[in-house]
Formats: structure tokens, sequence, C-alpha cells
């Protein structure tokens, strides 16, 4: 947890404009900087910066708020790590103040841990390109038609066949070997003996999306086996979450939308060098719901490339099960057989392999042609079906996706009430679904919370004072606008001023982008206007909740009508006269 004045500090510290500059290019416009929104595809600039309130938005897809809130949407970072981000590159050290038992000491040691990965990353490096023994690495690396920049840009490196190897420059830098032995780096040969576990290989450094080591492939350049070694699971890597080269690739994956998944790390590194950049690698094990997961906060477009071979074809149709738990449909494309992507681009070329990328079809369409295939036009391969796809479709979680994919079972021929009867039986089988509790949010309909809130962000010397003598306003505003409201007006008791950024951050990124849209959104209004707007807003919602009095009030006559109950038939009558007559004040000029 960081303390409030440290992140007050930063956020002060810090400039929206140059934080979000370092990622894409921004242009003045009047009060604003403009540029290209990078969280969705456009041609015109609709991503809005204003420096003065701290805050971005974006007027196409909606993403905005604080400059904390950029970084953990474009780097896919805790609020902790973006507030250290920004406080880093302004030089403002960071502390946490930890409340749970032996949190500061986790935290200290995972910090330590991803330091000595960086390091056995810069040895491994160091080797490739500057020790003797990492010449033959380069050598090979040249045969397989990849060059300096391209490895540099991956920060490829050599482990050595022999001598002190990792294990002795881990101990002369002062770092602990034992640690070295939880990262998989170094192996116990004894009391106080250590020795490598990667020898005479191409080192392949693993980072996390915000670019951190965490664990090591390594790969031999002759027959020896096994082919590929990678680190084992440790505090910072699993295998089953991480996929190679997704640092290197974000960029790319967010300019064209899509995401090619391949098996090796020399896919990820030719594609690259070809110019294919949006591209990942599952180091050499099958893709799994997790990959799925992480590489749909990028993108929902992602597209395996599968061998053309039988092996290729049953990984294909598994990957669809694997993209539903994940969240996803997907795609897949195939190569010739016998090829894979390093081969294949290498032979053909850029274009050749974009061809066949554009000719990826939906992975649903595959695994029901496999179905067909598999078991047959005759009834009981009707029914093998039915039960094979209910059983996946209690995974779809898009009800639209789940109907959709539904009718494409029916149209094989497979009767409707038979699916449905086994869907229900999936669902028993499987047992309840815990109920997902409704979440409040505010919605763009309600023009005038909305409208009322814009002029309080907008103008809050004039506008909230006004706010504040409603003293009924708390009851006549919807709860998800009511959460905006108090903040609001707390931090003006407070601060006696209302900031835009630091409210931002009180809500989950998707709220906060509302505060930054109603700020920005607003700034055509002029103050002398203002006024006016606020009243009409109050004078609606006054209105607003008298018709809903009315109505209920209206309802309870009748029913006391029906009961013939004459006491409680009077008593409504007069509130509901004297709500009108409230309703006739509000309406006059």
């Amino acid at each position: 947890m960081i303390p409030e004045e440290k992140i007050i500090q930063i956020r002060d510290r810090a400039s929206v404009v140059e934080v979000i500059s370092d990622y894409l290019t921004l242009k003045k416009a009047g009060r604003n900087h403009l540029g290209l929104c990078p969280f969705h595809s456009e041609k015109t600039p609709s991503f809005t910066v204003n420096e003065e309130k701290g805050i971005f938005h974006c007027f196409g897809c909606g993403a905005g708020g604080s400059v904390f809130h950029f970084l953990m949407q474009y780097d896919h970072l805790t609020f902790p790590e973006a507030v250290e981000r920004v406080g880093k590159r302004y030089g403002i050290a960071v502390e946490q103040q930890f409340q749970a038992p032996g949190a500061k000491r986790d935290a200290e040691q995972r910090e330590s841990l991803y330091r000595l990965n960086e390091r056995a990353a810069a040895y491994f490096h160091d080797l490739l390109f500057g020790g003797a023994e990492g010449k033959r690495a380069l050598q090979y690396l040249k045969a397989r038609g990849v060059d300096d920049q391209t490895a540099r840009r991956f920060y490829l490196g050599y482990a050595p066949q022999a001598g002190p190897g990792l294990a002795g420059f881990l101990k002369k830098e002062g770092l602990s070997l034992k640690d070295a032995v939880r990262l998989g780096l170094v192996g116990e040969r004894g009391p106080d003996r250590y020795g490598d576990k990667f020898f005479g290989r191409l080192m392949f450094p693993i980072a996390n999306a915000a670019g951190k080591f965490v664990g090591f492939g390594g790969r031999v350049m002759g027959p020896e086996m096994p082919k590929y070694l990678n680190s084992a699971e440790t505090p910072l890597f699993h295998k089953s979450a991480t996929v190679y080269g997704l640092f290197q690739s974000k960029e790319a994956i967010r300019e064209k939308d899509r995401v090619l998944v391949v098996e090796g790390y020399l896919d990820v590194v030719a594609l690259a060098q070809f110019g294919i950049a949006d591209v990942v690698a599952t180091l050499g094990t099958a893709l799994t719901p997790d990959h799925v997961r992480v590489l749909g906060r990028y993108t929902k477009n992602i597209i395996a490339l599968f061998d053309g071979d039988e092996a290729g074809k049953k990984a294909a149709h598994r990957s669809f099960e694997i993209f539903v738990e994940g969240g996803l449909l997907g795609r897949g494309a195939f190569l010739p057989e016998g090829e894979d992507p390093d081969t294949f681009v290498r032979a053909k070329g850029k274009d050749a392999l974009e061809k066949i990328i554009a000719q990826a079809i939906p992975l649903a369409d595959y695994y029901f042609t496999w179905l067909e295939q598999r078991y047959g036009p005759r009834m009981e391969g009707k029914s093998q079906i039915a039960q094979e796809i209910a059983r996946v479709l209690k995974k779809v979680r898009n009800p639209l996706e789940a109907d959709l994919l539904a009718r494409r079972v029916i149209d094989l021929g497979v009767r409707e009430d038979l699916l449905r009867k086994e869907l229900r039986a999936a669902g028993e089988a499987r047992g309840p679904a815990a109920p997902r509790p409704p979440v409040a949010t505010p919605s763009n309909h309600d023009v005038a919370e909305r409208s009322l809130i814009g002029l309080m962000l907008r103008f809050p010397s004039s506008m909230v004072p006004r706010v504040e003598l409603e003293t009924e306003l708390e009851r006549l505003v919807s709860p998800p606008w009511n959460e905006f409201l108090q903040e609001i007006l707390s931090q003006w008791r407070t601060w006696s001023r209302v900031d835009g950024a630091s409210l931002a951050q009180r809500f989950s990124p998707e709220r906060a982008s509302q505060i930054a849209g109603l700020i920005l959104e607003g700034e055509t209004i002029v103050e002398d206007e203002a006024g006016k707007m606020l009243e009409d807003c109050i004078a609606h919602l006054h209105r607003r909740h008298l018709k809903a009095l009315e109505r209920d009030l209206r309802r309870a006559i009748r029913i006391a009508e029906e009961k013939n109950d004459e006491k409680t038939k009077k008593e409504r009558m007069i509130e509901w006269q004297e709500v009108v007559r409230k309703e006739r004040q509000l309406t006059r000029p």
C-alpha cells in the first residue's frame, strides 16, 4: 500500500503529456494534446490529453483517466506498479506500507529474484556478443537468418559449455546462489558447491509484459537432446500463463489488433526478423486458457499457427475448447505439411506467410467439421456430437456466442431438443454456477445526472456550492452517479477545490474513463451558461422524483379503492395533490 501523500506528490510532479508522449505522438491543439488512440484502431486522432486537468480521454473508445490509469491500461499494471513507474520517471522513490505480516519481506525477495534474472540475462547476452564461445552461437543465428540487431532486440545470449559459468559469475557478483537455485538457473552439487543448469545453449530470456525477466529457455545448436530446456516453475515463472515475446510484440499487437501464436522461440524471432512483429510463442507447450486470457487483454483477434500435418490438425481441434475456456473463440491458420513458421518465412518470405494468415478460419468451424468427420452422419453420431458440444458450450461465457454456436450445431443435423437435453445434463453434472453480483455503473442515458456531474467537474468553484444547498439531492440521484457526487463534495469540503485526476484514481479504470470524458466533453460550455444548465438539471431531477412519487401514489389510491379503504385513499389523495402542486411550481417560468 502506497501512502496517499506519496501518490499526491508523484501525481503533482508528473506531466501527463510527458508520460503519455513516451508511448505515442501527441500534437498540441488548443488547451489539449491530440494523438491516435493506442487502445483501438483509428485514422483520425480522438485521443485527448489535458495537461491542466492531468487526465486523458479517447472520444472513440471511451478510455480515459489519470496518468496512472494510462499506464494501468497500456502496460496492464496494477495501480501500485503504475505509481512506482511514474515515480521512477521523475526520480521519486516509492516505499509501500505493508499491512500483512511478511508482505514487505516477500516483495523484497521478489525484487531480488528479478535482479538476479536480470544479471543472468546480461551474463548470457555478453557471452554471445563478447565471448569467444559466443561466436559459434552467432554463426548459428546467422545461418537461421537472424541478424545481430534482432538478436539484441530479444536480448539473446549464450550459456557456455564448460568453465565456472553462470554460477561462478553470480558468486563473483555477490548474488545469492540459493536464490539462483530457486530460479532454476543453477543446481546444488554438494555443500557450498553449485553448477549450471544450462550448458552450450542459445539462451532466450523470457520477459513479462513490463519487461522484467521471469525465466529462460535454452536451445541446443546440434543434435543433442532435449532440444529445448526451460526454467522450472518458480515464484516468477508460470509456464502455463507465460508467453515468449509479449514485451517485444505488444506495440505491434495493439497497432494491428492481432496476435499470432506459434510454438517455438525461434519462430517468434524469425518472424520478427521478417517484419511480422505481432507474434508470441507458448514456450514449446500446448496453448492453455491462461495464455488466451493474457493475450485477450491486448486483442480479441488471436490466430494460432498450426503445422499442416496430423499433429497440427489435432492441436487445432483441441485448441477450440482451450479458447472457449479462456473466454474467446480464436482462429487457426495452417502451414504446409512439414513446415514451421521459422522455416516457411525464411523459404517463402513475409508475403507468403501473410497470405496464409489471411486465410485463417474460425476454430469453431474447424471443430464442428472435425466432430462430423469423427462421429459420422448416423443417429448415434449425432447423439455423440450433441454430448460433446453441450460439454463445451457450458464453458462459453457470452450468451450470444453460445446461442450462435448452438445454432451451428443444429445446422449439422443435430435435433435441437437433443442438444438442449444434453445442455441440461451437462449443467446438472457441473452443478449450479455461482451468481454474479450485478455491477452498478452510470449510464450515459442519465442525461441530467451526467450533465450535473460534468458541470461540477468543469466549474467547481461556482457549481459545487450551489449543489451543496440542495439537501435532498442525494436521494434524487441514482446510486452510481451519487458515488461521483459524494466524492466531489468530499474533495471540495476537504481542499476547497476539485481535482479530476485525483478523483479518477479513486475509481476503476472504466469509471475513471467516464470522469475524464465528462471533464473534456464540456470544454465548449462557458461558465455564464453553466449556472442556468445546472438549475435545469436540478429541476429535472426534482421533476423525475416527483413523477415517480405521483405514479406510486396513484397506484396506492387505486389499491385503496379496490379494498374500499376510504381512510387510506383520502390520505394518499392529499399526498398526491401536494406532489402535483410541487410539480406545477417547478414547471412555472
